[in-house]
């Protein structure tokens, strides 16, 4: 009965939303093309450039809530450390940095990933096409050069059909693909710091050179970050090398390659502070994180292969096969964890127009395959150095196997129905490997299984609108290490721990007015079943350590809206607005009934403004100013502590122009203007009080790219 009252609402809104179709009529609107620069402006790309759907349709037929970010709004005069950066002007998507580059982003999508205790969960997330997400749903963002990053796409919303183990949606990064006439180098060098007496700093800088090859190109970039974070323990030194290669071939085929290695030496862990630590210096990281040297080192290499056919007829083939080695060292403030990592796949996919009688329709088919292969050891740690004694040394499987289907009909010139189905099986295996007469041989197996379906239907009664909405399933599981984190120190994998699953409705409306607005609204309504919550075992039986349970339902609903208001020749103001009402519908943990009480860890209100000012009188020189706003929310389940909202605003101030035969652009950047404090994230259910990780003060940076070439 109340999925038939949800449907019922849904389909209210819906039909509150074609009402705009009058309007739509009545603006005229022109074509955005003449606009590239807002990242809401949806119709800027050609439609076989936006890959996130797999079928590659013109973007106003997309059911769903798709955004294209350009390379000015991914790294013009930022640091480029992390997808945060890029991320805070689209609606729906929540990325707490912690500044701490040994834990990762805090990245969630509609509220799916926010459990992340490192890493990404919960959200599918591709660099030119290979996945970075493993078979077992953890993506590692360890070969990422933002700062080479072309456009990044992203799908808000159930992408289980398409993608399988991913509750949340899809984050898909690409190079630029496009060949120059001799040789392009670009050199980009920024300097920060966190204290007037320049004790904090940090320095990064990136290499690109693009050049040609035959008929093909190649890309190849080396950067290193070199970091001292305000915090105490908070050292980095990440060192990458990407490359990009693409071969046209005879007859629509075409090749394309990549291959990278990420080297992090250094990746200190400050840890997350009590509310008394952080009330006598925000700056300082936990004793225990110290004396043990938390922290990790890794080594990482990817390769992948892309083969291409395009079809006379129109449609595609592609096959792409990828492999990821891994090695980890990762002192932590309850093990040395020692881990060595080999994962590959391959994805085949076709797509082909299909007419049904007088209908256009195109159908796409294909399969997803990935292998991951854990070898895992757990020791004391015995500062920053693994001991003798092993508490954990077992060998860890996981299989991925998704067919998918997706049809895509045009039932009128102005509506189309897109549908898709997709079969996931996914296996763990663990072989324990510290079987001893007082230590059991905890060798097991996990599968889990799930069919993922989603049908959505588009209506675009001008080539500037479009309205839509959608109904999915998807499905997410746990990771390894979620699997692997239980509360008695057994081996294997938890046998209580279950995949969390959900039910999405999306409604929305994008498109443009009269050239000047671009906008997107999105309400979205989630049913979760089994939903996945990091907690800490009481009494810890170590500290720092999270551990996961499902925790009954849970309902996730909001509204996202974007905006880009062109409010003059040259001065633009970018709008983003997310409402989050994200609460347990049916949960008890111990005698606590939790009905009612809002998910911990994502605010209610997460509102972002930019300002881009670029006058022609000023001849190149430019201004950004950049407010946001979180309000606050709760950090644990069963508690009503919580954060405080905060204000923060950055200023950037830069000039693009030439200097002889080179292209120089300078820039300047002023983070937290008004040195607000503030907690930039948390750890949700943390151990001992110990949530918050609170973000820098005030702090600044210089720097320029130099390019030359074409």
């Amino acid at each position: 009965m109340a999925q038939l009252v949800t449907c019922g609402r849904v389909a209210t809104l819906f039909t509150s939303l074609c009402s705009v179709y009058s309007l739509s009529l009545a603006a005229q609107q022109r074509d955005t093309t003449a606009h590239p620069v807002d990242s809401l402006r949806v119709y800027t790309l050609p439609p076989a450039v936006v890959s996130v759907t797999r079928a590659n349709p013109p973007i106003n037929r997309i059911p769903q809530a798709v955004q294209l970010l350009e390379k000015s709004e991914i790294s013009q005069a930022r640091p480029t450390w992390g997808l945060d950066e890029a991320l805070v002007t689209v609606p729906g998507v929540y990325a707490a940095n912690r500044y701490n580059f040994s834990l990762d982003q805090r990245i969630s999508i509609r509220g799916f990933g926010a459990r992340s205790a490192f890493a990404v969960r919960g959200i599918k997330v591709l660099v030119d096409g290979i996945p970075q997400t493993l078979p077992d749903g953890q993506g590692q963002l360890t070969n990422l050069e933002l700062g080479a990053a072309d456009r990044i796409e992203i799908l808000r919303g159930s992408a289980s059909a398409l993608f399988g183990n991913a509750s949340g949606g899809v984050i898909s990064i690409w190079t630029d693909p496009t060949a120059p006439r001799t040789v392009r180098q670009d050199v980009r060098v920024l300097f920060g710091t966190f204290d007037r007496d320049l004790n904090r700093n940090w320095t990064k800088w990136q290499s690109s050179t693009a050049f040609r090859v035959g008929s093909g190109s190649g890309l190849v970039t080396i950067s290193r970050l070199d970091y001292t974070g305000q915090r105490q323990h908070s050292d980095a030194d990440f060192r990458n090398l990407n490359s990009r290669w693409h071969f046209p071939l005879a007859n629509g085929w075409s090749l394309a390659a990549t291959a990278d290695v990420g080297w992090d030496p250094r990746a200190d862990n400050p840890g997350a502070l009590t509310a008394a630590e952080m009330g006598r210096n925000p700056d300082s990281a936990a004793a225990i994180n110290i004396t043990r040297v938390a922290g990790k080192d890794v080594t990482q290499g990817q390769g992948g292969v892309t083969v291409r056919r395009q079809f006379e007829g129109g449609g595609e083939a592609s096959l792409t096969v990828f492999g990821i080695t891994r090695s980890l060292k990762n002192p932590t403030t309850f093990a040395y964890i020692d881990l060595d990592r080999l994962a590959y796949g391959a994805r085949a996919s076709v797509s082909r127009p299909l007419p049904l009688g007088h209908l256009e329709h195109r159908l796409t088919a294909g399969i997803d395959f990935q292998r991951q292969r854990d070898d895992r050891h757990n020791f004391g740690n015995n500062a920053g150095q693994p001991d003798t004694v092993r508490s954990l040394d077992q060998l860890e499987r996981v299989t991925e196997v998704g067919p998918f289907v997706q049809s895509a009909l045009r039932v009128t010139p102005h509506v189309s129905l897109t549908g898709g189905l997709r079969y996931d099986w996914v296996s763990f295996r663990a072989d324990d490997r510290l079987v001893t007469p007082t230590n059991p041989d905890d060798s097991g197996e996990r599968l889990m299984r799930a069919l993922s379906g989603s049908v959505g239907v588009a209506v675009t009664p001008s080539d500037a609108l479009t309205v839509y909405g959608n109904v999915g399933t998807s499905f997410e599981t746990p990771t390894t290490t979620e699997l692997t984190n239980r509360p008695n120190s057994a081996g294997g994998f938890n046998p209580t721990l279950q995949p969390q699953k959900a039910t999405n409705y999306e409604i929305g409306v994008r498109g443009d007015l009269v050239g000047r607005l671009n906008y997107s609204l999105a309400l979205f309504h989630a049913d979760v079943r089994d939903e996945l919550i990091g907690y800490a075992y009481p009494p810890p039986t170590a500290p720092g350590r999270v551990f996961f349970q499902n925790a009954g339902r849970s309902r996730h609903r909001g509204v996202e809206l974007g905006t880009a208001l062109e409010v003059t020749s040259g001065l633009n103001l970018t709008t983003t607005w997310t409402y989050s009402d994200f609460r347990y519908t049916s949960y008890t943990t111990g005698t606590q009934v939790l009905d009612g009480r809002p998910l911990p860890g994502i605010p209610q209100h997460w509102l972002h403004f930019l300002l881009q000012a670029r006058p022609k009188f000023a001849r190149g020189a430019w201004l950004e100013v950049e407010e946001t706003h979180s309000s606050g929310y709760v950090v644990n389940d069963t508690l009503n502590t919580a954060t405080s909202p905060w204000w923060t605003t950055n200023v950037r101030v830069g000039w693009d122009g030439t200097l002889g035969s080179l292209r120089l652009r300078p820039f300047v950047g002023f983070n937290n203007v008004w040195n607000r404090f503030y907690v930039a994230s948390v750890v949700i259910n943390a151990a001992n009080g110990r949530y918050y990780e609170p973000a820098p003060g005030r702090n600044m940076y210089v720097g320029f790219s130099l390019g030359a070439g074409e």
